[in-house]
């Protein structure tokens, strides 16, 4: 009968294991990323494949007449938790009008969970 090799697994976009995380030789795949990772002798976590990590997230909504684009950058990521509960999203709303028209545009910085309760300027 075969062995049944299951590694260790995050679903946490951007997550890298740390050191710690790892024995030698260990594997970890991250669901989100596509990635899968190691550790080598000397201790360094390494990614096995070439799919690149992305430098930023970029998302968008549309909540009524508003518009919201964000973007979070790959060093902003959290360590753990959804990067959407992250405090450092920058945000922009565009608000128009019936006819389209934009009749607004204000931005600010924090959660994209949180981005209709923002302070917008």
């Amino acid at each position: 009968m075969a062995t049944q090799i299951i590694p260790k697994k995050s679903s946490v976009l951007g997550k890298i294991p740390l050191t710690g995380d790892l024995a030698v030789g260990e594997l970890v795949q991250n669901l989100a990323d596509h990635c899968l990772y190691s550790k080598d002798a000397s201790g360094n976590v390494f990614r096995i494949g070439t799919r690149p990590v992305p430098d930023k997230v970029e998302v968008f909504d549309i909540i009524g007449a508003n518009l919201f684009y964000g973007k979070l950058a790959y060093a902003d990521f959290p360590n753990s938790g959804s990067i959407y509960d992250s405090a450092l999203w920058d945000v922009s709303r565009t608000t128009t009008d019936a006819a389209g028209n934009v009749t607004a545009e204000a931005s600010a910085t924090g959660a994209w969970s949180n981005k209709t309760n923002l302070q917008f300027s």
